[in-house]
């Protein structure tokens, strides 16, 4: 599958497979998302692997707890409904998980480029995320993005440093479908838009 090929089937995957994610899988991604650009050549991303079930349970009751109060911030109770029925995550089925973060310990004094805007960082590791995104889209497999999620609470869930900022939980395997070759949200009618 070359690079487009790739841009283009990328999806925000909810439903998976069984299938193990092989670890020759996982080396390859890190090899690309290593090769992502980095503001002032920080290289800021690390990548938290999680495996065992008990750890991925207390992840899976953090973003309920979340997604509750998101559900209670809307109004409409159509729209409300409708949220509720959306499968927004697929923590506990993909059979490996990881966190994402940004590693606020490589800047330094004199880092360029983070002096004046110190979020480059983290678009930094957005870069990461989806170099390593892509190469698993290549290769066969997908990722869900999960932000709905207390960070404090996912922090002290599993040891994170306290100079690790998590941009999200993310749920790794086969996909189980492609969604009609369409983002999941707009084949469900969330949203027209895109």
């Amino acid at each position: 599958m070359d690079l487009f090929e790739a841009i283009i089937k990328r999806r925000d995957t909810r439903h998976f497979t069984s299938e193990e994610v092989p670890s020759s899988v996982i080396d390859i991604c890190l090899q690309a998302a290593k090769n992502a650009p980095s503001v002032g050549l920080t290289e800021p991303a690390r990548f938290l692997f999680v495996n065992d079930a008990a750890t991925k349970q207390k992840i899976h009751e953090i973003f309920e707890a979340e997604n509750q109060k998101a559900a209670d911030k809307i109004t409409d109770l159509a729209r409300k409904e409708a949220y509720n029925n959306l499968k927004l995550q697929g923590i506990m089925e993909a059979p490996l998980g990881m966190i994402v973060c940004s590693d606020y310990s490589t800047i330094k004094a004199d880092t360029i480029g983070v002096q004046t805007m110190a979020e480059a960082l983290d678009w930094s590791v957005c870069c990461s995320i989806q170099n390593f995104w892509l190469a698993l889209t290549s290769q066969g497999f997908s990722m869900g993005w999960v932000s709905i999620l207390d960070v404090k609470k996912l922090k002290e869930t599993i040891y994170i440093p306290d100079h690790y900022k998590p941009l999200g939980y993310f749920c790794i395997g086969r996909p189980a479908t492609n969604y009609n070759n369409m983002p999941m949200l707009k084949q469900q009618g969330w949203t027209n838009t895109r």
